[in-house]
């Protein structure tokens, strides 16, 4: 069973990246999905309790990050903060709030967003959007990540 749950998970990360570069938009039944799939593979490698305690403190670390991007556009670039961070960005991060243990959320978050700029940067100029697919990225980055550490067993993504 927990094959064709990291199976799904794959796709359905697939089908985040596939509709965000085309259409800058993702169904939202696709992030909840995902949110599902990757919150049951946290549940299972942890107790109650600290699995609880994660979310609560990722999701806190998200909330800020949103609360400070949110004053950054409105004070320093003069736009509200949907003009500069999408939706479907926001669910992302809530998703990956879910999905792993502090350590790996802060790690992976991080790394996500650099990996999603270098990536934008080398790829701009054929895209016909001119926004960024943040969740897109994120997703290619998470499921690249996933897919790795399943293969090759690097390391438990839920403990660090």
């Amino acid at each position: 069973m927990l094959v064709f749950i990291k199976i799904g998970l794959l796709i359905a990360l697939l089908s985040i990246v596939l509709q965000d570069f085309k259409e800058r938009q993702v169904h939202l039944w696709i992030f909840i999905l995902v949110g599902i799939l990757i919150g049951y593979l946290h549940y299972q490698q942890t107790m109650n309790l600290i699995f609880l305690g994660s979310i609560s403190i990722n999701i806190s670390i998200v909330l800020l990050i949103i609360s400070i991007l949110y004053l950054y556009a409105k004070l320093k670039m003069k736009k509200s903060l949907s003009d500069t961070l999408g939706l479907g960005d926001i669910l992302f991060f809530i998703i990956l709030a879910i999905g792993f243990s502090t350590g790996s959320f802060l790690i992976l978050f991080t790394f996500s967003l650099i990996f999603s700029l270098l990536f934008y940067l080398a790829i701009k100029s054929k895209l016909h959007y001119k926004t960024v697919p943040l969740a897109g990225l994120q997703a290619l980055f998470i499921g690249l990540v996933f897919l790795a550490n399943w293969i090759f067993n690097f390391t438990n993504l839920y403990t660090i």
